[in-house]
């Protein structure tokens, strides 16, 4: 897991860099393109602004009146940090910044391979050393003037473009600054993040280790609403159900352990009474009845245990065909025949019809009818009744058998259909019990895409409904 902590961690490391690598590119690009932008826009508006002062010089004294300017232009240049050049209509330079060497005053120059490469049609935007006269690139702002629609030359403003670099430069730092703090503080939410995400998870697999080597008690506690939060929940849920199935399965196997138990010794005692003459002559057919009756029993048990474990193969095998509900339990009952008497019970039966067809796997509802009606005998005191009787609702059949045994708790009646469960009472009334009978007769009605349902109340009887497609 700490491998998984890691992965998370260098991932959204990996991120986070390249996209603050990327942000500070663009704020960069974004920013030098301002302030060049605004640099550029400065000149064009100052040149402009000159280009009307020259154009009243020219005109009230002359060209040699642009002399006069010379002031004027020293003063602008600290103030705008640029230097100045004034070209006549002939290409000869008139006026020069001071910082410019003086060997170009008066010089005649080749404008046009200056401007070679301008596109601007109402300014000249020049970026180099403008033919050599100045010793450093700079961005120079050219603006071409006219009187009366005579071109009398061009003033340039030229400033350096090491000061450009300069402010994005300063620009730069500062967004580069920021950047690194702001990595500094995302690795350091990084890291919280990843090991929020990683120590639950790394609980989670410890968790899962434990349950994995048989320990179903042990639980995951997380307070989260997100999905590692529900992922505990469901391990919670699996350990509790696989803990309550591990319950089950020892009630099982104590059980199964009893009954197989039970029998044998009994039929072991009364075989070596028989054999060493312990009991006498006379007795010795009961007492292999007695036995008789309880390979009967072991029979029944393993029966049942088979049944349990081929169940979701009958299920995927149900052979429903068309039969008369009402004979099956006339025939099943007759089956109980020899019980009924000896009890001396009252089997009343109530058909909602004459004939009642249903479509179902005959041999799975046939054992259902048959455990049911067995447990009703079985839990029903001599002398007292039970009811069997049919109903139709709509396209469904219902069948009831109901007892008048000492009836089951709502406690019990939760667990009373579960393989793995045998209520105590059933114990204390019959012995012959393995607890199987309504586990299969549930997984039965199941397998027939039924329902059945259980009424009871202690000392009232229990009775149990189950539904089945009728048939056409």
């Amino acid at each position: 897991m700490n491998t998984l902590f890691k992965k998370q961690f260098f991932m959204q490391s990996f991120v986070l860099i390249i996209s603050f690598a990327l942000l500070g590119a663009g704020l960069t690009k974004a920013f030098s393109s301002f302030f060049v932008e605004q640099k550029k826009d400065l000149l064009v508006e100052q040149s402009q602004k000159i280009s009307k002062t020259f154009k009243q010089a020219y005109f009230l004294e002359g060209r040699f009146g642009l002399l006069a300017l010379q002031n004027e232009i020293e003063i602008l240049e600290e103030y705008l940090n640029s230097s100045f050049i004034f070209i006549d209509n002939e290409n000869i330079i008139k006026i020069i910044s001071t910082d410019i060497n003086s060997k170009w005053y008066n010089k005649k120059i080749d404008l046009e391979e200056i401007l070679k490469d301008n596109n601007n049609n109402s300014y000249y935007e020049i970026k180099g050393t403008m033919g050599g006269i100045l010793d450093e690139p700079v961005l120079s702002i050219g603006n071409p003037m006219t009187i009366n629609g005579e071109y009398i030359g061009t003033i340039f403003i030229n400033t350096p473009v090491t000061d450009l670099f300069l402010t994005v430069e300063k620009a730069y730092q500062i967004i580069m600054l920021f950047t690194v703090f702001a990595i500094i503080g995302a690795f350091i939410l990084v890291y919280l993040f990843s090991k929020k995400i990683s120590l639950p998870l790394i609980e989670i697999n410890d968790a899962a280790k434990i349950m994995a080597g048989g320990n179903f008690k042990k639980r995951i506690y997380i307070n989260s609403k997100d999905e590692i939060g529900q992922l505990a929940n469901v391990l919670n849920d699996m350990a509790e159900s696989l803990d309550e199935q591990e319950k089950r399965r020892r009630e099982f196997i104590s059980n199964i352990s009893h009954d197989i138990r039970s029998p044998l010794t009994s039929m072991k005692g009364f075989l070596e009474a028989i054999i060493d003459g312990t009991i006498p002559e006379e007795k010795k057919e009961k007492y292999i009845n007695i036995v008789l009756e309880e390979t009967e029993r072991l029979t029944v048990l393993a029966n049942n245990i088979l049944d349990i474990n081929r169940l979701e193969d009958m299920d995927n095998q149900n052979k429903n065909v068309l039969f008369d509900i009402n004979e099956l339990i006339r025939r099943t009952i007759i089956s109980f025949e020899a019980r009924v008497i000896t009890k001396n019970l009252d089997i009343k039966i109530s058909f909602a019809e004459k004939e009642t067809l249903v479509l179902a796997d005959l041999e799975k509802i046939q054992r259902v009818i048959y455990n049911l009606i067995d447990n009703a005998i079985k839990f029903t005191e001599n002398n007292k009744s039970i009811y069997i009787s049919t109903s139709i609702k709509a396209n469904k059949v219902f069948v009831s058998i109901k007892d008048e045994g000492p009836g089951i708790s709502s406690e019990e009646q939760k667990r009373i259909f579960d393989r793995f469960y045998k209520a105590d009472y059933s114990r204390g009334k019959d012995k012959k019990g393995s607890g199987l009978g309504l586990s299969i007769v549930k997984e039965f009605i199941l397998s027939q895409g039924e329902t059945i349902d259980i009424k009871s109340e202690i000392n009232k009887g229990s009775e149990f409904i189950f539904s089945l497609t009728k048939g056409e």
